[in-house]
């Protein structure tokens, strides 16, 4: 009879993410995964065959979290400018915060990983689309209530601020000052009123 696991899965995912997102995948040791989650190596290979797959867990766990936290702010429908703008805000605030200039997960495995990895590109693929969605939902609303231009279709909107976030969070791996960034959001929420 097979021993029952003696770890909390998402612990060990939640160490592995931030092992990841610090250093990014190829960057990323066997040995640093055994430092950051406390397990051995061999323990890591039983419950996760490899470091692919290890990594495709923590990726998928980020996104869960991350989508969470969008589908909460995207969905104010009383006030769907405050919602969106909260969202930029809060993204963009806790991106540009990080001492280590780490970005976002899901955005350093775009870059990183999407133009050489099938399973990775079409994770993210779909995360973009759903975001885009969330985002399309509440622009739309927005424009119904006279918060959003109605001159643009919803959908574009959505595309122009995730194509911004994607950029913003990028130059923030870089140290652009959060004053900077911040700027950025407002520009764009005008643009859109």
């Amino acid at each position: 009879m097979a021993r029952p696991r003696e770890f909390d899965t998402d612990a060990v995912l939640d160490a592995a993410m931030c092992a990841f997102w610090r250093q990014g995948y190829e960057a990323t040791s066997m040995a640093d995964l055994v430092a950051a989650t406390g397990l051995q190596k061999g323990s890591l290979y039983k419950a996760f065959s490899d470091k692919h797959t290890l990594f495709i867990r923590a990726l998928q766990r980020y996104l869960e979290q991350a989508n969470r936290f969008n589908q909460q702010l995207l969905s104010q429908l009383d006030a769907p400018k405050v919602g969106v703008q909260h969202w930029f805000q809060t993204l963009v605030e806790s991106y540009g915060t990080y001492a280590d200039h780490r970005g976002c997960f899901s955005v350093n495995c775009l870059i990183e990983l999407a133009p050489h990895d099938d399973e990775v590109r079409q994770i993210l693929a779909a995360q973009t689309v759903y975001l885009r969605s969330l985002l399309t939902q509440a622009i739309a609303h927005g424009q119904t209530v006279g918060d959003f231009r109605t001159d643009m279709e919803a959908e574009d909107l959505s595309m122009m601020l995730l194509s911004l976030l994607y950029g913003i969070v990028t130059s923030s791996k870089g140290g652009v000052p959060i004053e900077q960034l911040q700027k950025q959001i407002r520009v764009a929420i005008a643009l859109m009123e």
